[in-house]
């Protein structure tokens, strides 16, 4: 809450959000009735200085507002959508915290719908914030965009995807270089002298271009390399150690070398499987994941992993669907980043 008198006379006791007028904020900030009606409808029409002064105000004062009558007037809500295929992943955490104070910082709220990849829950959570009349969906879905999101922005709530689009699309999507990221990870391996490397990952857009670029990796690499890929259902810790154990039943001719997993999670189970099962990472095999999770440096042998800006493609995803940014402009901005630390370097670090 702001301390101090306000720009109009002292500070005034809170009161119960019917006693407070839209006058009432404007009168406290010094603005016009309609500035204080764009600073909660049409964020992008008010500059930030004067969209400060009207949220202090309003805070001052207790003002909350009739959602209810506003979404009659102009036929949505202050609310925009998350939609995230697992809040189990950090990744998405990270997404919601960036998109939620960038929300915030424009006057708008976030809903935050988990489908915990079941695609049924979440064509019901699409159905659910159609019935809140949001303004906007941010989706980070569990595979391609549904139907059912596409239908909705053809009524009027647009939506902009955080994560890869296949072929020709007519809505805004924004993500890092997938394709660079995997390709970085994979040289990294091969630098490193690895020669018998697997992709793990799941089946999701994302995943497939980092496998593309792990691909192309081994085929530009100047000394014979072979790859194989290893599909899983979920990208999850527990399924990463499930592989891993699979891995060590193999003669040792088979066990690889190098792996890159689709996700952070994947290779923490992965490295927890493979520590377990004797083998010495990285001594006897190099390790890299993807997304830099807050947990890939507290590993009992830190995580060689792709940084993803989780956090800036949530803040820019509600930028752009409140017109305040476009796609394009956002584009060059998530440059994925290698980020070298002991489970792909031998003598890097304490090693298990």
């Amino acid at each position: 809450m702001a301390s101090g008198p306000a720009p109009n006379g002292p500070a005034r006791k809170k009161t119960g959000a019917s006693a407070v007028t839209v006058g009432d904020v404007a009168a406290r900030a010094g603005v016009s009735r309609a500035t204080v009606s764009y600073t909660f409808t049409q964020p992008n029409r008010v500059s930030q200085d004067l969209r400060r002064r009207v949220l202090a105000a309003a805070d001052e004062l207790g003002y909350v507002g009739n959602d209810a009558a506003r979404r009659l007037r102009v036929g949505h809500s202050l609310a925009l959508g998350l939609l995230v295929s697992s809040m189990g992943n950090p990744v998405y955490a990270e997404i919601a915290a960036g998109a939620e104070a960038e929300a915030a910082a424009h006057g708008r709220f976030i809903l935050v719908a988990n489908s915990d990849e079941n695609p049924a829950r979440e064509r019901a959570y699409v159905n659910f914030f159609e019935s809140q009349q949001v303004s906007g969906i941010v989706a980070a879905p569990v595979g391609d965009v549904p139907p059912e999101l596409l239908e909705l922005r053809d009524r009027g709530t647009p939506f902009v995807l955080v994560g890869s689009a296949p072929g020709r699309h007519s809505y805004p999507a924004i993500s890092g270089d997938n394709e660079r990221g995997g390709h970085l990870a994979a040289s990294h391996l091969l630098a490193q002298g690895r020669r018998r490397l697997i992709f793990v990952g799941g089946a999701h857009p994302h995943v497939d271009l980092r496998l593309a670029g792990v691909r192309r990796a081994v085929e530009e690499s100047p000394e014979p390399a072979a790859l194989e890929v290893v599909r899983t259902r979920v990208q999850t810790a527990q399924v990463g150690e499930e592989v891993a154990r699979t891995l060590l039943q193999r003669p040792s001719a088979g066990i690889p070398d190098g792996i890159v997993a689709g996700n952070d999670l994947l290779a923490l189970g992965l490295l927890h499987g493979l520590i377990v099962g004797g083998v010495r990472v990285p001594d006897d095999l190099s390790l890299v994941g993807y997304d830099d999770i807050e947990f890939a440096d507290f590993a009992i042998v830190p995580l060689t992993t792709i940084r993803h800006p989780s956090a800036a493609l949530g803040a820019s995803a509600v930028r752009i669907l409140l017109g305040m940014e476009s796609e394009r402009s956002a584009a060059g901005r998530f440059e994925p980043e290698l980020v070298v630390r002991a489970s792909s370097v031998p003598g890097k670090g304490d090693g298990a």
